[in-house]
């Protein structure tokens, strides 16, 4: 009996409800509705807006860890030509262990490049005027050739001479040369067919979108990349 006038009063609602009888009214309206192609163009402007922030925040972020792992590639094999040159490595030219080892850079003919080499001593001269790319290819006093990618160059290097203040730019040729017992640096430009001691240099690698990186080496033997 219960169940029967509730079944009825809810008959009765959904009359009255129909029929607009009673004291209120209740229309309800089922509907599915879907983007309108507004809210999709928003939509989609939105997804492609982030995900351009994303991508241009990723290869910067890509660009700066190669520019970082390249520099620090730079201090490491100065620091590999210190090692050499300090401690005793077994080598053809001289059979004394007394060979000088360092690492040179030839602007003028690459800014991308450089070599790490060995020569007797009193004749980094050789060095100085060689071609590095046809030095490293041909000539036993090359060790090893290293060549950056992926954009990064070397965008400047710069020292001042022995008992100078300002960091002059050098773009030609650079040495930077170490020999037993001694951890201390020689450094050495070649400008006008002169050599030049400096006090110190900073090499400035950069990267196409105008990020840079600075290793600098001073002439008491510290290598180590700029932050």
């Amino acid at each position: 009996m219960f169940k029967n006038n509730k079944k009825n009063r809810d008959f009765s609602l959904r009359r009255n409800a129909v029929t607009g009888k009673g004291e209120s009214s209740v229309f309800i309206i089922s509907k599915n509705k879907g983007f309108t192609l507004v809210e999709l163009l928003v939509t989609i402007t939105m997804f492609v807006i982030i995900t351009g922030v994303v991508l241009v925040n990723s290869n910067k972020f890509d660009s700066s860890v190669l520019l970082n792992n390249f520099a620090y590639d730079v201090a490491l094999t100065i620091k590999q030509a210190q090692s050499y040159g300090v401690n005793v490595r077994e080598s053809s030219l001289s059979p004394t262990f007394d060979s000088v080892y360092g690492v040179f850079f030839d602007l003028r003919n690459s800014i991308t490049s450089y070599g790490l080499f060995e020569v007797k001593p009193n004749d980094y001269s050789k060095i100085l005027t060689a071609d590095i790319n046809a030095t490293c290819s041909s000539d036993s006093n090359c060790l090893q050739k290293y060549t950056m990618g992926r954009g990064t160059y070397i965008q400047s290097i710069c020292g001042p001479k022995v008992g100078g203040n300002s960091c002059e730019l050098i773009d030609s040729k650079l040495v930077v040369m170490f020999q037993r017992p001694s951890l201390t640096a020689k450094i050495v430009s070649f400008e006008n067919d002169l050599p030049n001691l400096r006090d110190y240099i900073e090499i400035t690698l950069g990267t196409s979108d105008g990020a840079t990186s600075t290793v600098k080496v001073t002439s008491i033997g510290q290598v180590y990349v700029k932050k």
